[in-house]
């Protein structure tokens, strides 16, 4: 999907479908990740505590992408319970004045944070980080990504012979 010529990307989503957070998409954040990688679009999750899973789409106002679901870990305590206690549970925590805003925001510095995704999520976490991002992890290549947070190989090995 090419990025819009004014916003770029935009971000829509709900927390345990259907609810939602405004309804209306997102402007997401460009962050340019130098010459070696073009650059990635991105935005911050705050996940509610009652969330069980976020689904989510991406647009340039003209097409999207998507829908992709998150699904996050439930606490060991509220295990057992039935999806009406998180329905109600997150319904209350969106509703407080400015909860929405929190929940889903522009992403003005990259954080470390806990995801979902295939084991990213971490006991305590509160943000969950979408642009997992691959790419050359070594500070000391010149095709170092510094947006980078999972190394794919890319970094030139370093031969051992001479020319």
């Amino acid at each position: 999907m090419a990025p819009n010529e004014v916003f770029g990307v935009a971000f829509n989503g709900g927390f345990n479908q259907p609810i939602m957070c405004g309804g209306e998409p997102r402007q997401m954040t460009l962050q340019e990740r130098g010459k070696a990688d073009p650059p990635i679009y991105t935005i911050r999750i705050r996940v509610p505590q009652h969330a069980v899973s976020l689904i989510f789409s991406f647009t340039n106002g003209a097409e999207w992408d998507g829908p992709y679901t998150l699904k996050f870990r439930v606490p060991k305590p509220w295990q057992n319970k039935p999806l009406s206690f998180f329905n109600e549970g997150l319904a209350d925590e969106l509703n407080r004045e400015g909860a929405c805003d929190l929940a889903i925001y522009p992403d003005e510095n990259i954080a470390i944070t806990s995801c979902a995704m295939d084991g990213y999520l971490e006991e305590g976490g509160d943000r969950c980080k979408l642009d997992i991002v691959s790419g050359c992890t070594d500070p000391s290549s010149d095709m170092f990504d510094p947006l980078a947070t999972v190394d794919d190989g890319s970094c030139p090995l370093e031969s051992d012979s001479e020319e």
